[in-house]
């Protein structure tokens, strides 16, 4: 089901005139700065409804071949083919001009990169969306406001721990200067790359938005966050199949995602890169994602509690359930960090596996299977060498 809202929209004011969205194009633009399997998915779902003028950054091969060829995305469902004299493919992040959303779907092993990927692309009207797997959501902030610097304000981190109701954050978030709003997109999407200009979905697809940062003075002042909302909703309204849902509370809609990533896609990788149906067809693997899942629950409560959350906004047996739902009926897919170690190629594990862990350590949380898998996926990284 898709949920809608019905607060008004209220963009920041735009003093430079040449970018402000509805100057000299018809349509908003939408960067897509991570064009691989989900990047290309939510960029073609986007496509599909003729709202956006979608740009695509794509490198090698992948941009030659849809330059040339067109990108052919399969979809349970349904297809998409942009044909390749109506595809924006770009090799140039300068070339593409200032955006209106600019959708980041970059590995976490790439965050790095980012802010030369992004910031060419952001004005005061643009607003960020990071489809991004793991803890990432402080650093990226930090390194669009900072240029590129993560560590460049050390007290900045518990800006973007966003309001929680009614009860809140001791600390007003920063507000934000680089641009008008940056989000989290946490997707539970079964999507591959398959070869250049080919891309295939193959199951689900729900988009989560959490506020990570805003320059609106109502989040600031109020943690308000309707004219946030409100954008996001507008920008996925039209798009066939894209279940989409908002969240006010950033941590909680995190280690939602979490509730998969770390049984899921941890257990892949800690088995030497198996597929997702082996993992629920096994008893005794499928009791160990059950058990993972419970730890990651904990984890994620206590880590609400320590940031004043209202305890009905817990996370519980509908997330748990939820996740082992999805698994059972996505088949044999290939998780991300699995197709990564098997193919030796460098795998998120800063931000996607030791950061959650640390954070659970943190909050004297015991999660002893969790540690057990991280410590293996990180054994892993150091006997390839996978950075």
């Amino acid at each position: 089901q898709l949920h809608a809202s019905s607060a008004d929209t209220q963009e920041p004011d735009c003093t430079n005139n040449d970018n402000s969205p509805t100057n000299n194009k018809d349509r908003p633009i939408v960067a897509i700065i991570g064009s691989g399997a989900v990047g290309c998915y939510y960029g073609a779902r986007l496509w599909e409804t003729g709202n956006f003028d979608v740009r695509f950054h794509m490198r090698g091969d992948h941009y030659t071949v849809s330059k040339s060829e067109g990108l052919n995305v399969t979809s349970y469902y349904g297809d998409i083919f942009i044909p390749p004299d109506a595809i924006g493919a770009y090799d140039d992040v300068n070339d593409m001009g200032v955006a209106d959303w600019v959708i980041v779907a970059l590995k976490s092993t790439s965050l790095d990169a980012a802010p030369d990927l992004v910031r060419p692309l952001l004005a005061r009207h643009t607003r960020v969306l990071a489809i991004m797997n793991g803890m990432i959501d402080e650093d990226l902030v930090d390194m669009l406001e900072n240029d590129g610097d993560a560590d460049a304000d050390a007290t900045m981190g518990e800006s973007h721990n966003q309001h929680h109701h009614p009860a809140g954050v001791a600390a007003a978030p920063r507000k934000l200067t680089c641009c008008a709003a940056v989000y989290a997109g946490m997707a539970l999407v079964c999507s591959n790359k398959l070869a250049p200009g080919r891309v295939d979905h193959s199951y689900a697809g729900k988009l989560t938005g959490a506020l990570s940062a805003s320059a609106s003075e109502e989040w600031t002042m109020s943690g308000n966050q309707d004219a946030e909302r409100q954008a996001f909703f507008d920008l996925w309204k039209d798009s066939k199949s894209i279940e989409h849902v908002y969240d006010e509370d950033l941590t909680r809609a995190r280690w939602s995602k979490m509730c998969w990533n770390l049984p899921f896609n941890g257990i892949s990788v800690a088995m030497g890169g198996i597929t997702i149906d082996k993992v629920v067809g096994d008893p005794g693997l499928k009791r160990l994602a059950y058990t993972v899942i419970d730890e990651t629950i904990a984890a994620a409560n206590a880590d609400l509690e320590s940031k004043g959350a209202d305890p009905s906004t817990y996370l519980g047996d509908t997330e748990k359930d939820a996740m082992m739902d999805l698994s059972c009926t996505m088949g044999p897919y290939k998780p991300s960090t699995m197709l990564d170690f098997t193919n030796r190629r460098p795998m998120e594990v800063k931000y996607l596996f030791r950061k959650p862990l640390d954070r659970a350590n943190q909050l004297n949380c015991a999660v002893p299977h969790l540690s057990t898998i991280v410590a293996q996926i990180e054994a892993f990284q150091r006997m390839y060498d996978l950075y």
